[in-house]
């Protein structure tokens, strides 16, 4: 025996739950610049009809006609005894109605005429607006934002004068940083045919030198640009003509570092971590995964950042630098 149970709900689309991205302001503006203008149309329309219902006969003003065309026939005779009279004032009077009539004339025309051409231009005035929201590529143009970096102070004088403070900044010697302009300065991608020329290599060498040394905040183009006294795009730009400038001298600009910065470098890894981790100075942090509690070995050293405890997924290929 079978049961007809009633079907089971649908499952929620997971797609479902993710918050929609707010519409950008443009959009706003247009949607409110024609629900705007749909709303004048609809009471311009509703004030026509109002009109012209007020300008229909009522059922009374009908009922007074047929009640004195029922009472004009009893009354012909007086109508007849002042004929005269009346043909004198109606000839007065419609002198004066015409002249009254034309006037009104004038002046409804007039007023049409002038409602015409303010209809027309609030018409024109809407369409520019639309059009302009939809072709301009700002909206609100905001004052320059002024750009004074540092810079010249490290090409000028901190390479000459102090090259610790150099070194701290651009990540490199100024002896080093000389014979890699020496490298790149041939390379194609630094030069144009624009009327605009780009920057000389060694402040582009030094704003990508800087982000390259840098990790988060520090190395965000944002944050590179103020410091270089240059606009966003250009920090991009930079960092993309070094990297293929250097990709095409990779044998000849990349190399291992000497044997006793090596030695530095496993001595702090082992000072900050464990032994066990001593040759791992090459390695990178990679994609964490998160222990499900501390480990029994050396567990204070898979404490993260974001107080849990995990391991980063690494790679390493010993094939490349067997000897280190």
């Amino acid at each position: 025996m079978f049961i007809n149970a009633p079907p089971c709900p649908p499952l929620l689309c997971p797609t479902a739950l993710v918050q929609m991205p707010a519409p950008s302001k443009r959009v706003c503006m247009l949607e409110e610049a024609v629900e705007y203008q749909a709303r004048r149309k609809r009471a311009r329309i509703t004030y026509l009809i109002s009109q012209f219902l007020d300008d229909l006969p009522s059922s009374d003003a009908e009922s007074d006609s047929a009640s004195s065309s029922s009472g004009s026939l009893s009354s012909i005779s007086s109508i007849s005894s002042i004929s005269s009279i009346s043909s004198i004032s109606s000839l007065s009077s419609g002198a004066s109605d015409s002249s009254s009539s034309s006037r009104d004339s004038i002046s409804s025309n007039g007023s049409d005429d002038l409602e015409y051409r303010l209809r027309r231009r609030w018409n024109a005035h809407m369409h520019a607006q639309i059009t302009f929201l939809l072709t301009a590529r700002v909206l609100e143009a905001l004052p320059p934002v002024k750009k004074q970096g540092q810079l010249g102070l490290y090409l000028d004088d901190f390479r000459h004068n102090h090259p610790d403070l150099f070194r701290k900044k651009l990540r490199v010697s100024p002896h080093v940083f000389d014979h890699l302009v020496g490298l790149i300065e041939g390379n194609e991608v630094f030069h144009n045919n624009s009327n605009t020329p780009q920057l000389p290599i060694p402040t582009q060498l030094a704003i990508f030198l800087t982000r390259l040394g840098h990790y988060g905040n520090a190395s965000a183009p944002e944050y590179v640009a103020q410091w270089a006294g240059v606009c966003l795009g250009t920090v991009i730009n930079v960092t993309n003509r070094c990297f293929i400038a250097f990709l095409a001298l990779h044998n000849e600009a990349v190399m291992m570092p000497p044997e006793e910065e090596r030695e530095r470098a496993k001595a702090y890894v082992e000072s900050v971590t464990c032994p066990e981790w001593r040759n791992g100075f090459l390695l990178a942090d990679g994609t964490k995964f998160a222990l499900s509690q501390k480990p029994g070995l050396h567990g204070e050293a898979w404490f993260d950042k974001n107080k849990n405890y995990s391991i980063d997924c690494q790679v390493s290929n010993s094939h490349i630098y067997p000897n280190y």
